[in-house]
């Protein structure tokens, strides 16, 4: 089913994403939704579980926009899972990687603006633990980046990824990793590994650039014993996805993924903390009904427009 003009559509709201910048477009976007043609249902989450029920008990093909952060998104995205409703990610958090990788406007605004033009594709999910994710799994250097950055006083939107990186410099020890992938196991030390869905995180680093998220894979990206010159380089050309080839740099694909180390890590997963290594990470290959631009650069087929 293709959510039309003349419907109900759910308007899903995380006041907490982006230090209140979705609460901040709430009603911008429901009066979107309402020149687009749609009736919105406004409902304010307490919390990313509320944003998991209440997409859970949508109607099979009926419109969720969903305007937070990529956490939430993800949150949303498990129980349109089981409900086979069509997601519209709205960029309302800091970062807004998925949305942002998706191809979809980063003004809320604008973004249902473009309905008429977007198309409705199937997509991967990821579970690392048994918890979703749409963009990137990651553990190393860069999650201890994240919990700086986030404990971070300043509103400093996408920059809050850049100062967490400066300050984990400052306590990251190289430790050891062992990955296994579709079996296949590699032990190294160095200083993370990303496992990308649609592959961006961190305000803008494409860490896993060719992840692809309809093609059932998902994308191992580890960083070895670089120096700390190697590690900036990394980073910098990442927001360009051209580092790959550089030297330490692996990228390997698979369905299933295993993660451990030699010392205690955590796992993020779209920003959210997930929980302590060791950690089980899958793909649920085309789970998830969500709304892109036609040209979509993380799909690879075409697809009828919505209207």
């Amino acid at each position: 089913m293709i959510p039309t003009p003349g419907e109900t559509a759910l308007l899903l709201v995380n006041p907490a994403s982006g230090r209140g910048r979705a609460l901040k477009h709430r009603e911008a976007t429901a009066a979107a939704l309402r020149a687009a043609g749609f009736t919105p249902t406004v409902q304010l989450t307490e919390n990313l579980h509320q944003g998991t029920e209440l997409a859970a008990n949508a109607a099979p093909g009926s419109l969720i926009a969903v305007l937070g952060g990529d956490g939430f998104l993800g949150a949303v995205a498990a129980g349109a899972k089981d409900s086979g409703a069509v997601l519209l990610p709205l960029a309302g958090g800091s970062g807004n990687d998925t949305t942002r990788r998706l191809g979809l406007a980063l003004d809320p605004v604008k973004a249902v603006a473009s309905l008429p033009g977007l198309v409705i594709r199937d997509i991967d999910l990821g579970l690392v633990n048994g918890r979703p994710f749409l963009g990137v799994a990651h553990v190393g250097f860069d999650a201890l980046a994240n919990e700086l950055g986030n404990a971070a006083r300043l509103n400093l939107g996408p920059l809050v990824y850049l100062y967490g990186g400066i300050k984990a410099f400052r306590q990251w020890r190289n430790v050891s990793f062992t990955v296994e992938v579709d079996g296949a196991t590699r032990s190294f030390g160095g200083w993370l590994v990303a496992v990308g869905n649609a592959g961006q995180y961190g305000g803008g680093l494409r860490i896993a650039p060719h992840a692809r998220l309809d093609d059932g894979l998902l994308d191992v990206v580890s960083l070895g014993a670089a120096s700390i010159p190697g590690v900036v380089a990394m980073f910098l050309r990442s927001y360009r996805g051209t580092h790959l080839g550089q030297r330490h740099v692996a990228c390997v694909c698979g369905s299933g993924v295993r993660i451990d180390a030699s010392k205690p890590l955590n796992i993020y997963a779209d920003g959210e903390l997930v929980g302590a290594l060791p950690a089980e990470i899958r793909v649920l290959p085309a789970a998830l009904k969500v709304l892109v631009p036609a040209g979509s650069p993380v799909l690879g087929w075409d697809a009828p427009s919505l209207m």
